[in-house]
């Protein structure tokens, strides 16, 4: 879901809707919590887009990681430079410059690590396969479920690799 229309359902919600959304801040992209805090100031709701800010203040470094990677590799796709991610992070969620680098590196572990997982997932079922094919040893679907995660996840490996070799030539070339 786009920005404009969270802000648009956001505005379309009654207190309550809103209420529960506060409570469930954990599950909210962090650019969706500025904008439910911004709906409930609107509609003098105070209080409560206080606790937003206060919640927001006692988690500085408490974001889950897999957010904070997805956010990262959005901000990369988007072609920020190292630079201003870093700035983005400090600004948008407290995060200082080192520990903005430790996320970055590892995302840049997790895209080798699923490459490896990708390619053990396929190799592995593909060899079994042709041993049960040449012993004329009926295979399942199993093998074949297996490869297909493994393509998924050395495919996923692979974007995040890519997408951290473009951040580390974009800032280079700066």
């Amino acid at each position: 879901m786009d920005i404009k229309t969270i802000r648009e359902n956001y505005k379309k919600m009654s207190i309550e809707e809103l209420t529960k959304l506060v409570a469930e801040i954990k599950t909210l992209r962090p650019e969706a919590i500025l904008f439910l805090q911004q709906e409930l100031i609107s509609r003098e709701e105070t209080q409560k887009a206080l606790n937003i800010t206060n919640y927001l203040l006692s988690i500085k470094y408490h974001i889950s990681e897999s957010v904070l990677f997805d956010y990262i590799t959005k901000l990369k796709k988007k072609g920020f430079s190292e630079t201003e991610i870093d700035k983005d992070l400090e600004e948008k969620h407290g995060i200082d410059k080192n520990y903005s680098q430790l996320i970055k590196s590892n995302l840049n572990s997790k895209g080798k690590e699923n490459i490896i997982i990708g390619l053990a997932m396929i190799i592995i079922p593909l060899v079994f396969g042709i041993i049960l094919i040449s012993l004329n040893a009926f295979i399942g679907i199993f093998p074949l479920l297996l490869i297909g995660i493994g393509i998924w996840r050395l495919n996923k490996g692979l974007l995040q690799r890519k997408v951290n070799n473009k951040i580390k030539t974009t800032s280079h070339t700066i």
